[in-house]
């Protein structure tokens, strides 16, 4: 079951979506696949606290529809809801990975998989 703050985060969430989606210049394609990329990544990521979730969620959405939009404007995607749902979904990831690596932990063993790829793999 939800956590109680998680539930009224996710539902404040939706209505500011809907809110936001009759402001002029708002893309709601975005909007609401940044939304679901972000409670995407919030519904799995169960070890960490509440708050922090749905901090995340915040940071992911806008990350998401952030990209998205850039996207968009740059020619890379004609439809921004399948990118915005992809970046909110791993941008929080790496953000979140990167901060630990640079804490003193390991390399994220997704970043170790890219630089072994662009250097060559392991034949070089």
């Amino acid at each position: 079951m939800t956590e109680p703050s998680i539930a009224v985060a996710m539902a404040g969430g939706v209505a500011g979506a809907g809110v936001a989606m009759i402001v002029p210049g708002v893309d709601g394609n975005a909007l609401i696949g940044g939304f679901g990329g972000a409670i995407f990544f919030v519904v799995f990521a169960r070890d960490y606290g509440a708050l922090t979730r749905v901090g995340y969620l915040l940071v992911s959405w806008v990350g998401g529809y952030y990209t998205a939009v850039e996207a968009v404007s740059r020619g890379i995607s004609q439809t921004s809801g399948a990118v915005a749902f992809v970046a909110a979904t791993l941008c929080v990831t790496a953000g979140v990975g990167l901060l630990e690596w640079m804490r003193g932990g390991q390399l994220p063993s997704w970043l170790r998989t890219i630089l072994r790829r662009g250097a060559g793999g392991k034949d070089g």
